[in-house]
């Protein structure tokens, strides 16, 4: 990239003071759309870098790591889950008796390879008339999108894994609900998951447990939070995920459900440490800019009661 360009960049990025950053960005409006819009491929080179500080951001404010084991490995490399199961044991016995040996036996998961991605389509002329503007919405709709994939995707695996007749599924009545119903749900799952669970949903579902013991933490009372750890229910962290609509105007996230979900239930792997990013050229001076990251999600502990799922009627 022209020196010159990088450098107003840098100035625009690194600057903290809010007024002296829009006095910036006003100025250097006009010669950077101008710029980009003659040397579209340059703009791939922006777009690589905005992607890696975008991700980092996110993967910060993550929750995920909270719920569930995360892990990045290189981006050639394959991961597995391994566990230990039942085997081997240690007993008391009378002095001078002969020790009894026992197998150790354990289970070997290959993590799946998938990717994560988002695409945006921009004119040239957004661009060239509102560089700073643009940017900015890109930045936007890229946090936004990102920072949703794993915890949907998480949830989408639950749904999948936990229908009605499962002994960790319960459907009660909102207006009836009491805390021996969650309990029924809640209590298996924290058994299974040796007492390291979350119960995770939308700021309208964790919200019904208040009637039955939910309890605010301090953090809450200082602000609104769209997603985190907000309080606890009997001791079990209670996490709040931040709903979000398409552009059907549909809710992606139910508002129905809570989901008790053990530490040791899956795991999220991502392959590599950055994010690739490219740029295509389309019809009539649109181009479209891809992003994806490699990664893997399984829910190993389903079918070992460390799941939970809770409708509400």
């Amino acid at each position: 990239m022209d020196r010159r360009i990088g450098n107003l960049l840098d100035a625009v990025i690194g600057e903290e003071d809010a007024a002296k950053k829009e006095e910036l960005r006003v100025k250097t409006n006009e010669v950077l759309g101008a710029h980009f819009q003659r040397n579209p491929e340059e703009l791939t080179e922006l777009a690589y870098d905005i992607t890696s500080m975008v991700w980092a951001d996110t993967m910060a404010e993550d929750i995920l790591p909270r719920i569930i084991d995360v892990k990045t490995v290189g981006l050639g490399e394959t991961d597995a889950l391994e566990e230990d199961l039942r085997g081997g044991r240690a007993y008391w016995q009378g002095k001078g008796g002969e020790i009894m040996s026992s197998e150790i036996r354990s289970e070997r998961t290959f993590m799946p390879r998938e990717e994560m991605v988002t695409a945006l389509d921009q004119h040239a002329d957004e661009i060239a008339l509102n560089f700073w503007g643009t940017i900015d919405k890109f930045i936007a709709q890229l946090k936004e999108k990102i920072r949703q994939l794993p915890v949907t995707k998480l949830i989408e695996l639950i749904q999948v894994s936990l229908q009605g007749g499962s002994p960790y599924f319960g459907q009660f009545a909102v207006s009836s609900l009491t805390a021996d119903q969650v309990d029924s749900v809640v209590n298996p799952v924290a058994a299974k998951a040796k007492g390291q669970i979350t119960i995770m949903g939308t700021e309208i579902a964790v919200r019904l447990l208040t009637k039955v013991g939910l309890e605010f933490g301090d953090n809450v009372k200082e602000g609104i939070f769209r997603t985190g750890i907000i309080g606890v229910y009997k001791g079990y962290n209670v996490a709040q995920i931040e709903n979000f609509e398409n552009f059907e105007g549909r809710f992606e996230i139910p508002n129905d459900e809570l989901w008790v979900v053990g530490r040791n239930a899956g795991r999220l792997t991502y392959y590599g440490d950055t994010p690739k990013t490219q740029q295509r050229a389309l019809e009539n001076f649109w181009r479209r800019w891809e992003f994806a990251r490699d990664a893997g999600m399984l829910l190993h502990g389903a079918s070992k009661g460390r799941i939970g799922r809770i409708q509400f009627t």
